[in-house]
């Protein structure tokens, strides 16, 4: 049995990629936080073709993907807050009519949605 409340533990089963499109997550490699675009995966291959939204733009890659759904009270704070910073500049310094304005409202409210479903 876990001394940690089940509350408190790390997510730790593995997620297959693909089923984690259009949700928060930290990739494993490089501790990366957005919202995963797509996920894709050739017939047969082993590698994946990715593309994550962060608060600093879109980052795309190829090769192996472990990627976890945002849990993590710290890691929800920080991607909170940098999401926060980069809309109040939108709407400071963009026009009401922007597409990335929209896409960091979004991105917030879906954020805050998973994170109000956590236990």
């Amino acid at each position: 049995m876990s001394a940690i409340p089940a509350s408190e533990q790390p997510y730790r089963r593995p997620v297959e990629p693909a089923d984690l499109v259009g949700r928060w997550v930290r990739l494993d490699h490089d501790a990366s936080v957005g919202v995963l675009d797509n996920a894709r995966r050739e017939t047969g291959a082993t590698d994946w073709e990715w593309d994550l939204r962060t608060s600093e733009g879109t980052v795309s890659g190829t090769g192996p993907l472990v990627a976890r759904p945002l849990t993590d009270p710290s890691g929800l704070r920080s991607a909170r807050r940098r999401l926060r910073a980069v809309r109040a500049d939108l709407t400071e310094l963009a026009s009401p009519d922007d597409p990335a304005l929209a896409r960091a409202t979004e991105d917030l409210d879906l954020l805050e949605l998973e994170a109000a479903a956590l236990p």
